[in-house]
């Protein structure tokens, strides 16, 4: 007479092992697709917050404010919240017609607190000879990401 007694038993929990090990991979690979999925989609809304800070900080150029401004001298313009982003935009003076503007938006929330993107510009306030308020980009010089 055999005794097989238990065996069934051993054989259905490492069944259940095997299965449980497989569900928490499944899970855990899943939540971290679904984060490197978030990260992405707050990279390129931060990207997007930075040009939109150099669009406006164009938009409402000081133009008094930039002349009195001496090449190479930098000047910190008025920032930009907006949602989840905060963005910082800077006007470097490099003669005396071109600036180079630098946008640099921040994640605002705890959510992804080193994400940051910087975007940079070059732009002019003189053409053919007369002063243009607000300055016009550098044709040959278009949104520069910066990291």
């Amino acid at each position: 007479m055999k005794v097989r007694a238990g065996f069934v038993l051993v054989a259905a929990l490492v069944a259940i092992v095997i299965i449980a090990l497989l569900i928490t991979g499944a899970l855990f690979a899943s939540s971290q697709d679904l984060a490197v999925s978030r990260n992405e989609i707050r990279d390129q809304q931060a990207l997007g917050a930075a040009e939109y800070a150099i669009a406006r900080a164009l938009e409402s150029w000081d133009a008094v404010a930039r002349e009195s401004m001496r090449s190479g001298q930098t000047a910190q313009l008025p920032p930009i919240s907006s949602g989840f982003f905060e963005t910082s935009v800077y006007a470097t003076r490099l003669d005396t017609a071109l600036y180079a503007v630098v946008a640099e938006s921040r994640v605002a929330s705890g959510e992804a607190p080193g994400l940051r993107r910087s975007v940079g510009i070059v732009v002019r306030t003189i053409r053919d000879g007369t002063p243009v308020n607000p300055p016009l980009r550098v044709s040959e010089q278009a949104w520069t990401a910066l990291y």
